[in-house]
Formats: C-alpha cells, sequence, structure tokens
C-alpha cells in the first residue's frame, strides 16, 4: 500500500526473525488488523518480549491489542498522539473520543491512493501554521484541491483550530 516493492512477510518467516535474539522487533505496515493480530499472537506464544510496531493508520487502536507504533499519522498531531496515550496508560475514557478523531483523520489522510498521505500531512501541517508550504515532492502523488476542507474537519476534531 505504501510503496509498489513493498512486501509483508508471511508468518512462518516472521517466527523466524522472532527467533533470532539480536532482532528487538519488527515495524508491520500492512494496513490488515487481522494479519496484525495474528503477529501479535504469534509474538505473544513464542517470544512475547518482541515489539512489533505497527505502521497501520487505519488502526491505530492496535495498542489496545499489545503492539506499539510507528504511524506516519502521528507527524499530523504529534501532542494529540502523546495526549491519547497518556490517557490511555492511565486508563482514562476520554481516550477514546481522541483515538476516535485521530483515527477519523487517519481513514481520510490514508484513504486511496494511500501514498498521497504525504501531500495530506503537508496540507494539515501547512494549514495549522507548522511548516511554510502544502508542497511535496514532484513525484509524490497529490491530493485534490479541496484536501484542506476534509482536513480542517478533522483538525477542528482534535481542537487544533
Amino acid at each position: 500500500m505504501f510503496a509498489a516493492n513493498g512486501e509483508i512477510w508471511r508468518n512462518p518467516l516472521v517466527r523466524r526473525l522472532m527467533e533470532i535474539p539480536e532482532l528487538k522487533g519488527m515495524k508491520h505496515s500492512s494496513l490488515d488488523r487481522l494479519t496484525e493480530l495474528h503477529r501479535l499472537d504469534l509474538r505473544d506464544r513464542v517470544r512475547p518480549d518482541f515489539r512489533i510496531y505497527t505502521g497501520n493508520d487505519l488502526g491505530i487502536n492496535m495498542i489496545e491489542y499489545g503492539s506499539d507504533y510507528l504511524l506516519g499519522l502521528a507527524t499530523f498531531a504529534p501532542e494529540k498522539f502523546a495526549e491519547r496515550d497518556r490517557l490511555w496508560e492511565a486508563g482514562d475514557a476520554r481516550y477514546y473520543a481522541l483515538s476516535d478523531a485521530l483515527q477519523h483523520l487517519g481513514n481520510v489522510a490514508f484513504r486511496a491512493p494511500v501514498p498521497a498521505y504525504k501531500h495530506s500531512a503537508a496540507v494539515f501541517l501547512h494549514m495549522l501554521g507548522r511548516i511554510p508550504t502544502d508542497q511535496t515532492h514532484p513525484s509524490s502523488p497529490k491530493r485534490p484541491a479541496w484536501e484542506g476542507e476534509l482536513l480542517r474537519d478533522c483538525a477542528g476534531r482534535l481542537g487544533l483550530l
């Protein structure tokens, strides 16, 4: 989804990687929650100390199932992810509303074509005044001109406007 040359390894290979003591973890970016849940189950059975970092921007609540994360979405509003994580750790019910608002942003930004999320990020960060332009690399896929309208709603839900 993220790159034409990307590859998702099958569980037998993932298991063999978990058996290498020098490897401490892996990032998983399939955008497929069931595949990730299977990986977490495999980790729990084979090597509970092995870290699995989700890159699933369409399933940011994978932390509820024991995954850590390395999400492109977190670059949009890192302070909101930090707040969400604090709420989760404290068992604060406000976690759910914030997580839902962040997931809404993820659903907007990581829609097809997925690689255009970089342009969504640039539009969002520029709208918030955090970067000077919404331009991305010339080869990067672009979103439509009305992208800002969608992202303004997302920013409002997050209390960033």
